[in-house]
């Protein structure tokens, strides 16, 4: 079950690249961009973000251990940072290339940043739990970086 739950970010992601490829329209997507951002922001981005918020949130104990790390009350943050994201992802589906810009670099630099942050801790410690080294260390660098192409391809 504690695998499902930690690949849920990857699976959504998967889902998003699929709808996408398969330019299937969001109903409620903004009409000014393609069907892969569409997605990437809802449901790549903004889904699994608020997933996060609500992880950290109410579970932070069974989160940290499952980073591999001491409970903190910096998981409250970081609920709070994801919520932004989470819900700043969903509008930006919603209103176009410029918020889409927009988010995608605010979520870039969270992300890469705590992808940066699991790295050092896999080398340093050899923490290789599952959310430390799983599918959410692969989500926090591919997600940014395929909508960051995304962007670049459909909207200079």
């Amino acid at each position: 079950m504690q695998q499902l739950i930690s690949a849920f970010p990857a699976l959504c992601y998967a889902a998003a690249v699929a709808l996408g490829f398969l330019e299937i329209s969001q109903p409620f997507g903004s009409k000014t961009l393609e069907p892969i951002l569409q997605w990437m922001l809802s449901l790549g981005l903004g889904v699994p973000s608020l997933w996060a918020a609500f992880s950290h949130a109410m579970f932070s104990d069974r989160v940290a251990h499952s980073i591999g790390w001491p409970p903190s009350p910096f998981q409250k943050e970081i609920a709070g940072a994801n919520l932004g994201i989470g819900l700043g992802a969903i509008a930006a589906s919603l209103l176009g290339p410029e918020a889409a810009w927009a988010m995608t670099v605010m979520a870039a630099g969270f992300l890469w940043s705590a992808a940066a942050v699991h790295v050092t801790d896999m080398v340093k410690r050899r923490n290789f739990a599952i959310n430390n080294a799983g599918p959410i260390f692969w989500w926090d660098i591919l997600t940014p970086l395929t909508l960051l192409i995304a962007l670049l391809i459909l909207h200079r």
